[in-house]
């Protein structure tokens, strides 16, 4: 899934970490960063400044998508999938902060999950 999204943006080499946690550990990882206490289900680090290839840390609280998957009556791996297009789409250096960027994101991530993402891609 990683690999297409960022294949399909000109990155044909990437080390990507996905780490899957709970809401504590990436509430205490929005504060550290981004000075928010806030519950977020996924934390994009890219720790690379530019260039190719990308390295990244990815952070998914899997209370978040099971919560999110509740309340928008989605399957627990569609969401899970779309929290991952959406950190790639962040190493990318896509932005969700305006609302503008924010519907480029879910054009996106809708995209890549309607037509681009298979079941056994995750």
């Amino acid at each position: 899934l990683c690999q297409t999204i960022l294949n399909d943006n000109g990155h044909n080499e990437a080390t990507i970490t996905i780490i899957f946690s709970n809401d504590s550990k990436l509430c205490k990882l929005k504060k550290e960063y981004f000075g928010k206490g806030v519950f977020t289900d996924t934390i994009s680090f890219n720790l690379e400044e530019k260039g190719n290839p990308i390295e990244g840390e990815i952070y998914i609280s899997l209370d978040r998508v099971t919560e999110n998957a509740e309340i928008f009556n989605q399957d627990f791996i569609k969401e899970c999938k779309r929290v991952i297009i959406h950190s790639c789409l962040h190493l990318l250096g896509y932005n969700d902060e305006l609302p503008d960027e924010k519907a480029k994101m879910t054009e996106l991530e809708e995209l890549y999950l309607s037509h681009r993402v298979k079941d056994s891609q995750i």
